[in-house]
């Protein structure tokens, strides 16, 4: 039995102790309705369904059985998350569930199948419910396919099932066939925009698909709509030598290009062509091929150098070319983000004046690091004296980074400082540590965080868990909606 039947049970029972002369269930039903019962207003299900729902403490009937159908829809949502095709199966069987089986419900406006898009069985589950496979994300930077998303097995199910092949989905699967026969049917295939707003060149698997969409008009440096990627630099990280064809048909390079490729007669080029390109950090502003949010957030790494990426890919000579063509600042920096703080010492030996140098957003470097969380460059900023005040992701301090991604250690190292703020609120949302802490235990749940503990750090040390969550207005409570385990932490330690 559902849920909601156990309400309906529970109404159906109260109004038939009511009418039976039960003085405590007809109390109930006319706490709520005082002229219920009477010889002018005999009872009826709705009333103690009233009663019922402002026992469970909602407004109406209607408002609880809409919450129940909300708690079955998140328990199908679950499933489709978790590729559990027997519970998809069980909440479908819902009429309720079955009509939002489209609904855009989950990341970026995807649909069910979207998510299930690798996950046969879950996909056949969706579409004998009525699951539409030719519906986009509702994604204003660029709406991705069903397809978008699928491997090479799922693609060829959902395409006997109905889903329509696009040139993006043919060239990233590497369907040569089957991208010659579109563009032939519609040349202009070669410029459709798939998700994100990315072309087919951008998600080219050969080189041969590359040559050909090349041949055809596709534009080399034509940039994506969300992350302003082009080409090349999608297929930077995974398909170099994608990359390589595209430099070598006149693509435009990028200092990390030089790096990921080992290709130190282009970085000494790119150097000379601009010296600053070796301050260049991911996500960070300052060099114009890689503004912030680009690709190489996701392909190579926030806050990562050349320098890095070089040493990453093995390519040694690349890297110390880098290191050589950098001022001591640029190495000092990169030491930091390696953890290393032997050669972060050696930097400022050499030039004594950098910590004094360093900016508010430099001090900010140290909330970055949490926030991603690469702890090893934390531990070496923390030692040297960076401020875990200075405002980083969001306006938030080292504190709210460490809370995001429930991390108790650092989170106590940062209370032991005592130099942060319990109470500070980011600019962006006005949240506190503790806010950042509820709702990070839903939206980022890191790996081995521990959301609870971090939590009890933080009331212990004087955080106020009666505060209001962000500037919106939220409690602490609502911020962890759904995560039932860090809602009982924190009612247990206060929160209303």
């Amino acid at each position: 039995m559902s849920n909601l039947e156990q309400q309906h049970k529970l109404a159906k029972d109260l109004l038939r102790a009511a009418r039976d002369g039960d003085a405590n269930a007809l109390g109930r039903i006319q706490a709520v309705g005082s002229d219920s019962g009477t010889p002018t207003r005999p009872l009826q299900l709705a009333d103690a369904q009233l009663a019922i729902a402002r026992e469970s403490g909602f407004d109406s009937w209607p408002k609880l059985v809409a919450d129940f159908h909300e708690q079955d829809f998140t328990v199908f949502a679950t499933g489709v998350q978790d590729g559990d095709a027997a519970r998809v199966r069980q909440q479908l069987a819902l009429e309720h569930v079955r009509a939002r089986v489209n609904d855009a419900a989950f990341t970026f406006g995807q649909r069910a199948a979207h998510i299930a898009a690798k996950n046969e069985a879950v996909l056949a589950e969706l579409l004998d419910a009525g699951a539409d496979v030719n519906l986009k994300s509702e994604w204003e930077k660029g709406p991705y396919t069903v397809l978008d998303n699928a491997d090479e097995p799922t693609a060829r199910f959902l395409i006997a099932r109905g889903a329509t092949l696009t040139a993006c989905v043919a060239a990233r699967l590497g369907w040569f066939d089957e991208l010659t026969r579109l563009v032939a049917t519609d040349p202009s295939a070669v410029h459709e925009r798939g998700g994100d707003g990315q072309q087919p060149l951008h998600q080219a698997r050969t080189v041969e698909i590359a040559d050909y969409l090349l041949d055809r008009g596709a534009g080399i440096d034509v940039p994506c709509i969300d992350h302003k990627s082009m080409p090349a630099q999608y297929a930077l990280a995974e398909r170099p030598e994608i990359c390589r064809r595209l430099l070598e048909r006149g693509a435009t390079p990028d200092i990390y290009m030089a790096a990921r490729l080992g290709d130190a007669a282009l970085a000494t080029r790119l150097i000379d062509a601009d010296a600053t390109c070796v301050w260049a950090r991911i996500h960070e502003p300052g060099y114009a091929p890689v503004p912030p949010l680009h690709i190489y957030c996701w392909t190579l790494g926030f806050g990562r150098s050349p320098h890095d990426i070089a040493a990453r890919y093995g390519h040694h000579e690349v890297r110390d070319l880098l290191t050589a063509r950098s001022p001591q600042r640029v190495r000092f920096l990169n030491a930091i983000m390696a953890g290393d703080e032997s050669a972060a010492r050696t930097a400022l030996k050499a030039d004594p004046s950098i910590m004094a140098s360093l900016t508010r957003e430099d001090h900010g470097r140290l909330t970055v690091t949490i926030f991603f969380e690469h702890y090893p460059a934390a531990e070496v900023m923390l030692e040297l004296g960076f401020d875990p005040a200075a405002p980083g992701i969001d306006g938030g301090t080292a504190l709210h980074a460490a809370c995001w991604v429930g991390n108790v250690r650092m989170v106590e190292r940062l209370l032991a400082l005592g130099r942060v703020g319990l109470d500070a609120r980011d600019t962006t949302h006005q949240s506190t540590p503790l806010g950042w802490t509820a709702f990070g235990s839903v939206h980022r749940r890191a790996r081995g965080a521990d959301y609870p503990a971090v939590a009890e750090r933080l009331v212990a040390a004087g955080a106020d868990i009666t505060a209001v969550g962000n500037k919106r207005g939220l409690s602490l409570l609502s911020m962890a909606e759904g995560n039932t385990a860090m809602q009982d932490a924190l009612r247990r330690l206060g929160a209303t």
